[in-house]
């Protein structure tokens, strides 16, 4: 039985976490999404998490223009399922997305209109009405 209220979306973005080991000790790991969706994402990792374990991640997404990388997504949770290969962890609040500061800098080719303080306004004002919209969506 499939209990996911969300849409998942096949994606390979590079991840790093962190979580507290049982220890007190904090623990890093690195590893790539296998899928992702606005409430979870699946982990591909050589590191066993702990199911219940809470957990910090940073999805870094391919940059849409093909070089660099792309936005950031922010999420903490816990982990729901642990398997030799990764983890599932839900996300407790969604996520959290951060355009890196070239992305906002840079103009298409061919564009002479407009002012970059206005390219970044708008640019700040969409991803913000994606966050909205994605807040909403989880609701």
């Amino acid at each position: 039985m499939d209990l996911r209220q969300s849409k998942r979306y096949r994606l390979k973005a590079s991840v790093k976490f962190s979580w507290e080991h049982s220890d007190g000790s904090a623990m890093r790991g690195e590893g790539y999404t296998r899928d992702i969706s606005p409430t979870g994402v699946y982990i591909l990792t050589s590191d066993r998490l702990p199911a219940g374990a809470f957990v910090r991640l940073e999805v870094t997404l391919p940059s849409l223009r093909g070089q660099g990388s792309g936005a950031l997504l922010q999420t903490s949770g816990h982990v729901v399922r642990s398997e030799e290969i990764g983890f599932a962890a839900v996300a407790n609040m969604g996520f959290r997305m951060q355009v890196p500061e070239t992305a906002v800098m840079q103009r298409p080719m061919g564009k002479t209109n407009g002012s970059r303080k206005h390219e970044a306004e708008s640019l700040e004002a969409k991803i913000k009405s994606l966050y909205l919209a994605s807040r909403s969506y989880l609701a």
